[in-house]
């Protein structure tokens, strides 16, 4: 979803707080196709003002399409419920390149996002340095032969946690790498099962998550509200990716 947060830039005792009410509804599209088995969903929405509760009301009447480019098959989404479509028969293809169609309201929204190569994810273990927030670490091997973006997301007891983290291999092309995942304070506790799961993505996407994360996270050196660059032309927010996926369970035991 859209990341909203609120930024109070402090100076000499005096605050400054932005006007986030009132502000035009805007059209947010979400959606991803990877290589588990689908279907595959893309999510057309209108946001709501800062103090509003989290409630996105969905956009029906949407022509929804996922093309992939490298093979030439195409899909046509069907909306399964309203603002939510659904793939039928695309699959997704490590190394292909997909694109997102939108019609609606006489207007068109284009995405082009590349699946990269798929990286395993090998290991989870648990940093217990500090119990009051154990923090997993995702073991895996980067290929030497190209740059990779990721994306980590956690689930805990079946729950997924709002946090993720992106990573680039700029430093750590073809190494072997432990990532250690950041976690808040007291959310895995003794005997807890926790999924990790590895995500590849392609460059543009990377970005637009390292935008949202830097936003929702570490916050505190901007002055203004920011919405992070949507990969998708036609003026709205949100994201298109073709990605993939490996996932490991591991049990916290301290």
């Amino acid at each position: 979803m859209i990341v909203a947060a609120l930024y109070i830039f402090s100076s000499c005792q005096k605050v400054i707080m932005p006007n986030l009410t009132n502000i035009s509804p805007q059209l947010v599209i979400e959606g991803a196709i990877s290589d588990t088995i689908g279907p595959y969903y893309v999510h057309i929405f209108k946001s709501v003002n800062f103090n509003t509760d989290n409630i996105y009301p969905g956009v029906s009447g949407a022509t929804v399409s996922i093309t992939d480019v490298t093979s030439g098959a195409s899909d046509i989404l069907t909306e399964k419920s309203p603002g939510v479509y659904s793939t039928q028969t695309i699959e997704g293809i490590p190394g292909d390149t997909y694109q997102l169609k939108v019609l609606l309201d006489g207007k068109t929204y284009l995405a082009m996002s590349t699946m990269p190569k798929q990286v395993l994810l090998d290991s989870v273990t648990f940093d217990y340095s500090d119990k009051s927030m154990t923090q997993p670490i995702a073991g895996y091997q980067d290929p030497v032969n190209f740059t990779n973006y990721y994306k980590f997301s956690i689930q805990v007891n079946g729950v997924n946690l709002q946090r993720f983290q992106t990573f680039e291999d700029l430093l750590s092309n073809g190494k072997y790498i432990r990532s250690k995942l950041a976690i808040d304070s007291g959310v895995i506790k003794q005997n807890d099962t926790v999924r990790v799961s590895l995500v590849g993505v392609d460059q543009n996407l990377y970005h637009f998550l390292r935008e949202a994360e830097v936003v929702a996270y570490f916050n505190d050196s901007l002055a203004t509200p920011a919405t992070p660059d949507s990969n998708i032309s036609g003026g709205c927010l949100g994201y298109f990716s073709a990605q993939t996926v490996s996932n490991k369970t591991a049990v916290a035991k301290y």
